[in-house]
């Protein structure tokens, strides 16, 4: 094969963590089989006595891949107390070291530990640029495979960042840019130079989402530090991708680039926040390589890549400290429960106001604090003036995944005799208690697990809640097993469904979506109607009517768009539909069009 002619250079490769890794254009589905509990639950007294939301698995763990019918090694470190969706640096040591060797030198143990980060560490005997496509090979199926598997700890698909070191710097460096469309950042420092061949052919790419935009239209940060003075032309690409304007900007280690926001962007799900940072030798003298190493990790987790339709959305990295949500904890059932609670800056406690709720539920194996970051919530809710609340899941032991995960008990990851509904009663009740909740206007939304908790409430609490809009789930795990909704209070509710789901969006009749919406439509006493469809960019939305034209139910799919919750879809939920209802004191409900 020649140079740069596999399927990492193919104009059909739109990999990225969270999309289908098939050709553009594909209709896609994952196997309904992966929806299924396939291991066997932890003992218990494995569990016993051990931090509930931390992960099971610390330490460093010897590993290797299998590649055309060849292992290579490579190690993982995960520090203790790491919870899901956690962040991964992928290391690219050095030739000459293994992973086992890589762990008990210098500082990265120590990094790991300090910044709760595990480390992905790649090693081999010698790394050949003249064979780089052999070792995107090994990178690539070693980091996706310990996403998709999640064989030792839950990584979170928006928080791996490559970095290199020493001789494997300039193929950390060609990875992550082969790949904007996945990684968030990178950071480099030793022999950093990529062949201008290859950047040529970079060039010459679509993009992995769009395929109207180039891959040079995809801005990635990046700190490269040039030990070998050698790196000129990927120093040139960087600032090209991230369209920088010389400003003579510097700091510690050498020059600063920022990005410039494309003309006419509006942007809601990303921001234009890359930063490119460039030194060398010279600049960074003063430093020892684990300052250096410091340096570089936090660097690249100022950043994060959220899924979304096209190329993935750039954004800052937040912890909730960080996002101003206030924790509050209490025992439910049994257990230490938790949920965070954002309040707008507009609430005054003496004004006599009361404001809107929105309960914001996460998925299987996420947090609040994930959910927080990929949904922002809160910043609608500061625009708009409402609370936000972001309930947080109990980690399950039933066999979901290799270790007990956070999940809600609805299907598939139901468990005999827990009711989730009294964790949700116990945290409404609080939040009224403390707050001046408008319990007319409480609204629950949630993606994927949290999309089917949605769902859940809507039939075991509707009349604490005004309206719903679940994302990325639909109303039971076939077409002939929809979960029974009573129909003695109406629902108003807007699904949204990714073209690239986990389920199919299709409406087709048999579809379990057609049959979800159905279930609604029986319970809101409407007749379905599936022929008043209209597009506005990516979205396809149908919407449904009653008798008195109200739009109670409306479902979209959007186009490109894999399994994912994005801030556009906060803001389209809010403002075209939950804001519009309102639950009456007698349970009736309201429509203000």
């Amino acid at each position: 094969m020649e140079k740069y002619q596999s399927f990492h250079f193919s104009p059909l490769n739109n990999r990225s963590m969270l999309m289908p890794r098939i050709p553009k254009g594909t209709e896609y589905h994952v196997d309904s089989s992966r929806l299924v509990n396939p291991f066997e639950p932890i003992p218990e007294e494995v569990l016993k006595g051990r931090a509930p939301y931390s992960l099971l698995n610390s330490g460093f763990f010897k590993k290797e891949i299998e590649l055309e019918g060849a292992k290579r090694p490579y190690g993982l470190y995960a520090p203790q107390n790491l919870w899901s969706k956690g962040a991964c640096a992928v290391i690219f040591a050095e030739s000459g070291v293994t992973a086992e060797e890589f762990i008990k030198t210098g500082n990265w143990k120590q990094l790991a530990d300090k910044y709760l980060v595990s480390l992905l560490i790649l090693e081999s005997p010698k790394w050949e640029k003249e064979q780089i496509e052999r070792e995107f090979d090994y990178a690539w199926t070693t980091v996706y495979h310990e996403f998709s598997k999640r064989p030792t700890v839950d990584i979170c698909e928006s928080f791996f960042y490559p970095i290199g070191l020493g001789d494997a710097a300039g193929i950390a460096a060609a990875f992550a840019l082969t790949y904007s469309a996945t990684f968030p950042a990178f950071a480099v420092c030793g022999d950093c130079s990529v062949d201008p061949e290859l950047l040529n052919v970079l060039r010459k790419l679509p993009s992995d989402g769009i395929d109207t935009w180039k891959k040079t239209e995809i801005a990635m940060p990046g700190f490269l530090i040039d030990k070998k003075g050698n790196a000129e032309a990927v120093f040139e690409y960087i600032k090209e991708i991230n369209r920088v304007k010389e400003e003579n900007l510097i700091n510690q280690y050498g020059s600063v680039y920022l990005e410039q926001p494309r003309r006419g962007a509006y942007y809601v799900n990303e921001q234009p926040i890359s930063q490119v940072w460039l030194a060398d030798e010279n600049s960074t003298k003063k430093f020892d390589q684990n300052e250096i190493n410091e340096a570089m990790l936090r660097f690249v987790l100022r950043f994060s890549l959220w899924g979304g339709s096209g190329n993935n959305h750039l954004r800052p990295k937040r912890s909730w400290e960080e996002i101003g949500v206030i924790r509050v904890e209490k025992e439910i059932a049994g257990l230490p429960r938790y949920w965070d609670i954002y309040v707008p800056s507009c609430y005054r406690p003496d004004d006599k106001k009361e404001y809107p709720l929105v309960v914001a539920i996460h998925g299987f194996s996420c947090s609040p604090e994930y959910f927080e970051q990929t949904s922002d919530w809160h910043r609608l809710a500061e625009e708009r003036g409402f609370f936000v609340v972001y309930p947080a899941a109990y980690p399950r032991n039933v066999g979901r995944s290799r270790f007990p995960l956070p999940g809600w008990c609805v299907w598939p990851i139901d468990q005999e005799g827990v009711d989730e509904s009294e964790y949700f009663k116990v945290m409404l009740d609080d939040m009224e208690e403390k707050y001046p909740i408008d319990k007319k206007r409480i609204y629950a939304v949630g993606h994927s697990n949290g999309g089917r908790m949605t769902q859940r409430l809507s039939r075991t609490m509707p009349e604490r809640f005004a309206a719903f809009g679940p994302t990325g789930a639909l109303g039971g795990k076939s077409a002939d097993a929809i979960e029974p909704i009573d129909d003695h209070m109406k629902c108003p509710i807007a699904f949204m469904m990714g073209e690239y789901d986990m389920a199919s969006p299709s409406v087709e009749e048999g579809s379990i979506a057609r049959e979800t919406l159905k279930a609604y439509c029986r319970a809101n006493h409407m007749t379905p109607q599936f022929e008043n469809w209209y597009d506005n960019g990516i979205y396809h939305t149908l919407v449904m009517y009653d008798k008195d034209h109200v739009p109670m139910i409306r479902y979209t799919i959007m186009k490109g768009c894999p399994h994912t919750y994005t801030g556009e879809m906060a803001q389209l939920t809010w403002d075209t539909f939950l804001c519009h209802f309102t639950r009456e004191a007698d349970g009736s409900i309201q429509y203000h069009g």
